[in-house]
């Protein structure tokens, strides 16, 4: 069996005591309602330096963030529907080959027969 550092007994004999009072203090409903004021007005402190951000970066005639966020994403859209239409247009063009090849099996059958009674 190990012997615990000398150490230790001070450190565990100060840390027990505490440890029972911060988590006591820490599930109590007044540490819950500051813990939520904090974050709402982080939140909103954020939200303020943002708008503030980008108001004084359009005063100088630059792009902030939303900025950017928008054309990435009218990007990112455009690029979808030119996927989609690149799709449409390789499907129209094996329609139109199939059916040209169709067209000319036709064709050659009935130039074919065409010949053959001429010759006859």
């Amino acid at each position: 069996m190990m012997m615990t550092p000398l150490w230790r007994r001070p450190f565990d004999a100060i840390e027990r005591p505490l440890a029972a009072a911060s988590e006591s203090w820490v599930q109590s409903e007044t540490f819950m309602d500051m813990t939520a004021t904090a974050f709402r007005m982080q939140r909103r402190l954020t939200a303020d330096l943002h708008r503030y951000g980008e108001r004084w970066l359009h005063a100088w005639g630059l792009l902030a963030l939303g900025d950017v966020v928008k054309v990435s994403n009218q990007v990112a859209s455009l690029e979808r529907q030119v996927r989609e239409l690149r799709r449409e247009l390789q499907r129209h063009e094996r329609q139109r080959l199939e059916l040209e090849r169709e067209l000319g099996r036709r064709d050659g059958a009935g130039k074919q027969h065409a010949e053959s009674e001429r010759a006859a």
